[in-house]
């Protein structure tokens, strides 16, 4: 069996299994004293340092809520997360990740979200997180090979560093 492969030697990108509306970065997160102490709790380890967030609408409702980076990253070395809504003064779970993509399709009012970030030598993880009963749980983990990294990013939208938080089309 011989699978056709276009002349030029080029092969199209695989279908993006998830959808995403925008993306950012540890680069878009900024110093925020308005963030309450007492959510570092929810954070596996903190060091104290000053929080940095990034703020997006997740709802619609026109209301920012934020992405808290803690300043210690998990025991894996993944950034810690932290999802908060500073309307109702609440943490909406934790998330792990480096890049992290808010996705197009939606549970219980908030989009699925999906990270990246990079372990350490030739391997990658990313993890999906849904929303259900007030927080957003993992609902699964991938680790991924070079090449596999390679066909992850050919899959998604070109993700321009300078436009973190932008819509994608």
């Amino acid at each position: 069996l011989l699978l056709a492969v276009p002349s030029d030697g080029q092969v199209a990108a695989p279908a993006s299994e998830f959808p995403i509306r925008t993306f950012f970065s540890v680069r878009s997160a900024r110093p925020d004293a308005t963030i309450p102490a007492i959510l570092r709790e929810q954070f596996e380890k903190d060091d104290g340092s000053p929080l940095k967030s990034v703020p997006v609408d997740l709802d619609g409702d026109g209301k920012d809520e934020k992405f808290v980076l803690c300043g210690v990253p998990t025991p894996a070395g993944a950034y810690q997360w932290l999802v908060f809504d500073p309307v109702r003064g609440v943490g909406k779970g934790v998330v792990a990740g480096a890049i992290l993509f808010i996705g197009r399709e939606s549970d219980g009012g908030y989009p699925r979200l999906e990270t990246y970030w990079k372990q350490g030598g030739d391997m990658s993880v990313v993890t999906r997180y849904t929303y259900a009963k007030g927080r957003y749980a993992r609902s699964g983990t991938r680790a991924l090979s070079l090449w596999e990294t390679s066909e992850f990013f050919r899959a998604k939208p070109v993700l321009d560093l300078d436009r973190e938080l932008a819509e994608i089309k």
